[in-house]
């Protein structure tokens, strides 16, 4: 007390309290830096011919961690993103993965937005037993490949089939054309719609397999054109989706209904191909009108933030991110790879940005409540109401 008493005298009772105000900031900061941060890997197609892909789920994963570090829904903890260009390359995305394996820091790994670039570093990820949890590639065979592989999307069968049953049964289009991307993905989407589409008494007049990156789809339209079908599938990327119904429609063939898989049709598709799309069929797990708190705050977020609405894959990304950071949180106050790979097979279900869905612990696939049909129209995505 003499010391306090001696150094006021000395400083003056103005400087002695802004000396006091230092020191308490310093104490509040210190209290602040007792806070752990905690990083997650990234690995997307932030550039080349899947960044229309790509950035939209990198914006998921950056505001769901801003939120969590904002709110602190994680108490004592602040997370961090590491994230890598993969180009949608596949040995890119192997040599990501072990970079991001190397690094001690990070806990798990949001990796990646293809089946096969997901695929090509699941053995990378899986040795150094780290998560690694993809926000949108849906091969069935993901999963099966090693207990550290965890999706925030759904299987195949779980849009495709629909989708054939939407054709059939709704859309009366029993004669359908397939045409599908030679991808893993792409294969496995063709296969799956035409098993399902025998099975519920539909047709297969057509089963087309064109190359990534192909632009000229002319050949192919030709020929369903001299024996039309009453509809086409087509599981197509966003770039080449946009020539096949820019052709189709030079070719004077709008007559065919086309039913996408879900993924040809993105907000940049749409303004590639102009108003080719017109008329066009799709899915979607994601639905803005959708009335769970959890959507509806996150669209009006999203809207404050980017001044648009999300999309499917800012959904996906968000919800990546928010599974890795809630098992994180649950993982222990010193969480390892493994306790946090344990804590995320633990979920169970959860309710995000694309709605409420589980996690099965054995299988970690992901099962949803809804799939909602979309048509465009008058160059806009609208939500068909649901039949349930």
């Amino acid at each position: 007390m003499r010391a306090l008493r001696r150094i006021a005298m000395l400083l003056g009772k103005n400087t002695l309290a802004a000396v006091g105000l230092v020191l308490a900031a310093s104490w509040a900061g210190g209290a602040a830096a007792q806070d752990k941060t905690y990083t997650i890997g990234c690995s997307l197609p932030l550039s080349g011919r899947l960044v229309g892909f790509g950035e939209p789920i990198k914006r998921g994963i950056d505001m769901a961690i801003e939120h969590y570090n904002e709110r602190k829904t994680i108490a004592g903890a602040r997370f961090e993103l590491a994230c890598n260009d993969s180009k949608g390359d596949a040995k890119e995305t192997v040599s990501i993965g072990q970079k991001l394996a190397d690094n001690a820091a990070v806990l798990a790994v949001i990796s990646d937005f293809s089946s096969t670039t997901t695929m090509a570093a699941a053995e990378t990820y899986a040795k150094a037993g780290l998560i690694q949890i993809t926000p949108s590639a849906s091969h069935p065979e993901l999963t099966k490949m090693n207990k550290w592989m965890f999706r925030a999307s759904e299987t195949v069968p779980v849009y495709v089939e629909p989708m054939a049953d939407f054709a059939v049964k709704d859309l009366g289009k029993k004669k359908v054309a397939v045409i599908q991307v030679q991808t893993d993905w792409g294969v496995s989407v063709g296969n799956t719609f035409i098993a399902h589409l025998k099975k519920i008494g539909g047709e297969l007049t057509t089963h087309e397999i064109y190359n990534e990156g192909t632009t000229d789809f002319r050949g192919i339209l030709n020929k369903l054109r001299r024996s039309p079908p009453d509809a086409i599938y087509i599981a197509m990327l966003e770039e080449e989706a946009a020539n096949f119904m820019k052709q189709r429609k030079q070719l004077g063939m709008t007559g065919i209904a086309v039913v996408d898989s879900g993924v040809g049709l993105t907000q940049r598709s749409l303004k590639l191909a102009d108003d080719a799309f017109e008329g066009m069929y799709s899915m979607s797990i994601f639905n803005p009108t959708r009335q769970t708190p959890e959507v509806q705050a996150f669209v009006k977020e999203f809207q404050s933030k980017y001044d648009k609405i999300p999309d499917v894959w800012s959904a996906y990304g968000y919800d990546a991110a928010s599974l890795v950071m809630n098992a994180i949180g649950k993982a222990g106050p010193s969480p390892t790879r493994a306790a946090v790979r344990d804590a995320l097979a633990a979920t169970g279900r959860y309710s995000g940005a694309n709605g409420p869905m589980s996690i099965d612990p054995a299988t970690r696939e992901v099962t949803r409540d809804e799939i909602t049909k979309v048509q465009v129209k008058d160059g806009k995505v609208v939500f068909l109401p649901s039949k349930k």
